[in-house]
This record gives structure tokens, C-alpha cells and sequence, in this order.
């Protein structure tokens, strides 16, 4: 009777160490589970609030061919003011890259603030007569394309 006892009371103490145990587990991923759901909402509430428009003619798009250089205009249609560099736009003709790029605001604004058209300038691009399409990406992960024509 005594080594049945002591035997259950065995059992008992080990359930108890595995039990700590697994709830001890349990809490630290529900934890972690916890902070990367708050990270991100956080990081979709960014997404949300940016946003960006191409607001060139697509039929009339404003290239250069003697300076090789071609604009695009894109306005900030979010609720945040966007960085623009050449490390925060990304511009893809035909789904080539482009980094010789320079920005340029409207006279008076220090900013690229909502319901500003930022002015993108491609340089060194050779663009013949026919049909591209322009990808624009931002900081954020937002992007914007359009179909155009050289003509």
C-alpha cells in the first residue's frame, strides 16, 4: 500500500514538471505569435495610408530622345509624406531597372506630401517608337504601373 502510494505520488509530481513545462512553452509562442501579429498590423496600417497615382498620358508620354531622358509624374494619393530617393523609388521600363533617376517638387514644396506630383526623371534611357510598360514601386512596398506609348 505505502509503494503504491509513493509510486502515484511519483506519477503525480512528474505530470506536474512536464505540465509547468508545456504551459511554460505555450505562453512564450503565444507570446511571440502575439508581437508578430502586432508588427504586422502595424506594417499594413503603413501600406494602407501610402499610396501613389502615374499620372502621365500614356499616349503622350514626355521622353527626350536627344537627352535620353524620360519624366514621369507620380502623385502621393496616400495620407503620409513619402521619402524619395533613388534608394526609396524604383522605376522598371519592360522590367528593367533603372538608378540614373533625379526628383524633382513643384516649385514651393519641400515635401512629397499628399496630393503632390513628384516629377521622376529617367536618365540615359533609349526608348524607340513602340509600346512599354512603367512599373513604379515606393518605399512601403507600394507600386503603380502603366501601359505607354513612344510614338
Amino acid at each position: 500500500m505505502a509503494a503504491t502510494a509513493a509510486s502515484q505520488i511519483i506519477f503525480f509530481i512528474a505530470a506536474i514538471v512536464v505540465s509547468v513545462a508545456v504551459v511554460g512553452t505555450l505562453i512564450s509562442t503565444t507570446h511571440n505569435f502575439s508581437n508578430d501579429i502586432k508588427r504586422r498590423g502595424s506594417d499594413m496600417g503603413n501600406t494602407i495610408q501610402t499610396d501613389i497615382a502615374i499620372i502621365n498620358d500614356p499616349v503622350a508620354m514626355p521622353y527626350n530622345a536627344t537627352n535620353k531622358t524620360i519624366a514621369i509624374y507620380i502623385m502621393n494619393t496616400g495620407s503620409t509624406i513619402l521619402p524619395y530617393s533613388n534608394s526609396s523609388v524604383t522605376v522598371m521600363i519592360n522590367g528593367t531597372s533603372f538608378t540614373n533617376l533625379s526628383f524633382v517638387l513643384p516649385s514651393g514644396v519641400k515635401t512629397w506630401g499628399p496630393d503632390v506630383t513628384l516629377t521622376v526623371y529617367v536618365h540615359e534611357v533609349v526608348l524607340p517608337k513602340q509600346d512599354y510598360r512603367l512599373w513604379i514601386a515606393v518605399h512601403g512596398g507600394v507600386t503603380e504601373d502603366i501601359n505607354f506609348r513612344i510614338s
